[in-house]
């Protein structure tokens, strides 16, 4: 069964390092590439913000009774696709985003600052997007068990 209490808290956890990738995003790039309190602080970021878009998208695939479980963390976000439970073009960008989260995760010390920097950015745009859309398709699951519950009765 779904955790949506769970899904929830995971997704309200991103708020304060939000405001920090806004901190972050609004240095000049340069400075990624020369300051390593900076640098460790993007990619610490990059990988918290990332692994809760992969935390919920695994707990929402693994319990959902229509689809296999994902090889990869891609095809876990594009299961979310396929469900209905994200757009195409989330998809899309969240494919891209685990993909460098990946290089960040496991590449310490070969890291392109200037691509961390563009993941950042395009993560800064795209998490609040799949926030809202998992938010909504919560919900309505929400209002699903509350109708079942009330016909049971």
């Amino acid at each position: 069964m779904i955790n949506t209490s769970w899904l929830r808290e995971k997704l309200l956890f991103s708020k304060t390092y939000m405001s920090k990738l806004k901190d972050i995003i609004s240095e000049p790039s340069e400075n990624l590439k020369t300051d390593l309190d900076l640098q460790l602080k993007a990619e610490r970021i990059f990988e918290i913000l990332s692994q809760i878009i992969l935390d919920t998208c695994t707990h929402i695939i693994a319990h959902s009774k229509d689809t296999s479980p994902p090889q990869t963390y891609a095809d876990c976000i594009k299961k979310l696709e396929q469900l209905g439970i994200v757009s195409s073009h989330t998809a899309e960008k969240g494919i891209s985003l685990v993909k460098m989260r990946n290089i960040v995760v496991h590449q310490y010390g070969n890291i392109n600052y200037d691509l961390l920097f563009t993941g950042l950015s395009e993560l800064h745009q795209y998490f609040p997007k799949y926030q809202k859309e998992i938010l909504i398709w919560i919900t309505n699951q929400e209002k699903e068990e509350d109708k079942n519950k009330k016909n049971q009765k």
